[in-house]
């Protein structure tokens, strides 16, 4: 079996890689992405009122700031 690594993954806030595996014909055979942290936001969210989820959100990463935050206004307008 193959393996391939990717790493480290760019465009992403934070470390990640990837591990792929092939078998004999060269398909697929296992995928991993590797996340090597843990910043806790979803624990950090648990519990608060959804109207506060668009000011906390855009901290999760400081390169996509706006995504973040007009993700969760627009899951808090189908609430």
């Amino acid at each position: 079996m193959k393996k391939i690594t990717i790493e480290p993954v760019t465009r992403i806030e934070g470390h990640a890689k990837i591990t792929i595996y092939l078998n004999d014909t060269g398909d697929v055979e296992r995928a991993y992405l590797h996340i090597n942290e843990f910043r806790g936001f979803e624990k950090f969210c648990e519990g608060r009122m959804f109207f506060e989820m668009p000011a906390i959100t855009p901290r999760i990463c400081g390169i996509c700031p706006v995504s973040h935050h007009l993700a969760a206004a627009k899951a808090g307008d189908q609430i």
